[in-house]
C-alpha cells in the first residue's frame, strides 16, 4: 500500500540539459512514478516551489542564470528547518570540500553524473519512503490534536473522563512510535529485536542514575527512533560490506539530521525526545561527534545514554564489514572512550547495569546499523 502511495508523490526534476530532463522523466514514468515535473531554466524553479509542492527535487548545480548552489540555499530559507524536503543533487564535481559544502547549504545527497539509472531509482525510492513517512507522522500528529481537543472539550467538566482520553493519547503516541521504529528497522535488520534491546537497556541505565520513572519509560520507548534516519539512506551504502569512502560517511552522517526531521512536530514528549535522541545519538562528550558538534551537556542526556548502548551493541554484533567483537573487548572500548567519546557518568551506570542484568539480557545478540563502521575502524 505504502509503495503505491509513493508513486503518487511529486518529483521535480531541474536541469538545463534536456536530454537529462527527458531520461529521468521517461525513467521514473517507467517506474510508475504519475506525478513528474521537469523545469530546464532555474529561473523558474522558486516561483513553481511556490506555488506546488514537491516531495523531492533532483537539482543540477552546473545552470545559466541561477545556478543550483543559490536554489539550494533559497528553498532551505523559504521553510522551517524542521520540514523534510529532499533535494538530491546531480553534480560531476568529485571535490570533497564541495561536497560538504553542499551538504552544509541543505543538500539530502549526491547523484553523480553520468547518472546511472539502478542508482537513481534506489536512492529517490529511499527518499521518497521517509518523505511519505514524514508527511503521515504529521497527518497523524493534526488528526491526534484535532480528536484529543475536541473529546477534551466534550469531557471537560469530567476529570475522570479527561484522564482516559490522556491515556489514549499516550497510547496513540506509542503506537506511533514503535511503528516508525519497525519501519527503521526494517531496512537492514531482519532480526527485529535491535531496536527494542537499545531501548531497553537505555532505560535500564536510566534507571541506574536515579532518573524518574516517567523518564525511564520515555527513553525505553524514544530510543527505539534512534535510527529512524536510515530510511532515507542508500542501500548502497547502508547495506556496503566494506569501509565507507568519506563522501559515503558524509551521507550516512544524514540519517541523524533525517530521523531528527521526520520526528520534528510532534507534541508528545515521546516524541520530542525521540526527536532529540534521533538527532544526537552520535555527538561525542569532547565535541568531535556530529551532526553538529554539540560537547558534555549540551548533548541531550537520553542521547547520551543511547550513544553507549548503540555503540557497544555494534561491536557486539557480526556484520557484513566485520565479526563480532567480545564482550570485554567491546568493554574495554567504552572505557577507553569514557570523557571523550561518552560521558563518563553515563560509561559508569552503563558498566553497573552490565553487571546487575548479565543474567538477564543477552548484550552480545543485538544489531545495529552500519553508520558505526567508520567509528570501529
Amino acid at each position: 500500500m505504502m509503495e503505491e502511495n509513493i508513486k503518487d508523490l511529486n518529483i521535480l526534476i531541474v536541469d538545463d540539459n534536456v536530454d537529462n530532463l527527458v531520461f529521468l522523466e521517461q525513467l521514473f514514468r517507467r517506474k510508475g512514478y504519475r506525478n513528474i515535473m521537469t523545469i530546464a531554466d532555474s529561473r523558474n524553479v522558486l516561483p513553481y516551489i511556490g506555488k506546488a509542492d514537491p516531495d523531492i527535487i533532483l537539482l543540477d548545480i552546473m545552470m545559466p542564470y541561477i545556478d543550483g548552489y543559490e536554489i539550494l540555499r533559497s528553498i532551505r530559507g523559504l521553510m522551517d528547518s524542521s520540514v523534510f524536503l529532499p533535494v538530491v543533487v546531480l553534480t560531476a564535481v568529485t571535490d570533497r570540500k564541495a561536497r560538504e559544502q553542499t551538504l552544509k547549504d541543505g543538500a539530502t545527497d549526491f547523484l553523480t553524473k553520468p547518472l546511472d539509472a539502478v542508482e537513481v531509482i534506489l536512492r529517490v525510492g529511499n527518499l521518497l519512503r521517509t518523505r511519505y513517512m514524514y508527511k503521515q507522522h504529521l497527518e497523524y500528529s493534526k488528526l491526534l490534536e484535532s480528536a484529543v481537543l475536541h473529546r477534551t472539550r466534550e469531557l471537560a467538566a469530567n476529570n475522570q473522563a479527561l484522564e482516559k482520553v490522556n491515556q489514549v493519547l499516550d497510547e496513540t503516541n506509542i503506537e506511533i512510535a514503535d511503528r516508525l521504529a519497525e519501519a527503521a528497522e526494517y531496512r537492514d535488520d531482519a532480526t527485529g529485536k535491535h531496536t527494542f534491546r537499545v531501548g531497553a537497556i537505555s532505560a535500564l541505565i536510566a534507571a541506574e542514575l536515579g532518573f524518574s520513572t516517567d523518564f525511564i519509560a520515555l527513553v525505553d520507548k524514544a530510543a527505539r527512533l534512534h535510527d529512524l534516519g536510515k530510511i532515507g539512506i542508500p542501500d548502497a551504502i547502508l547495506l556496503k560490506p566494506g569501509k565507507l569512502t568519506e563522501d559515503e560517511f558524509d551521507v550516512m552522517k544524514q540519517h541523524c539530521v533525517i530521523g531528527a526531521k521526520v520526528l520534528s512536530g510532534g507534541h508528545s514528549e515521546l516524541l520530542e525526545m525521540a526527536e532529540r535522541i534521533a538527532l544526537s545519538h552520535h555527538e561525542h562528550w569532547d565535541g568531535n561527534g556530529y551532526p553538529n558538534g554539540l560537547q558534555a551537556k549540551a548533548i541531550p542526556i537520553e542521547a547520551r545514554i543511547v550513544s553507549v548502548v548503540d555503540v557497544f551493541d555494534a561491536l557486539t554484533h557480526p556484520r557484513p564489514y566485520k565479526d563480532a567483537w567480545a564482550q570485554q573487548d567491546a568493554v574495554d572500548y567504552i572505557k577507553s572512550h569514557k570523557d571523550r567519546q561518552f560521558d563518563g557518568k553515563v560509561v559508569d551506570a552503563f558498566l553497573s547495569v552490565l553487571e546487575k542484568h548479565r543474567g538477564e539480557i543477552d548484550f552480545i545478540d543485538m544489531d545495529v546499523g552500519p553508520e558505526h563502521r567508520q567509528e570501529e575502524e
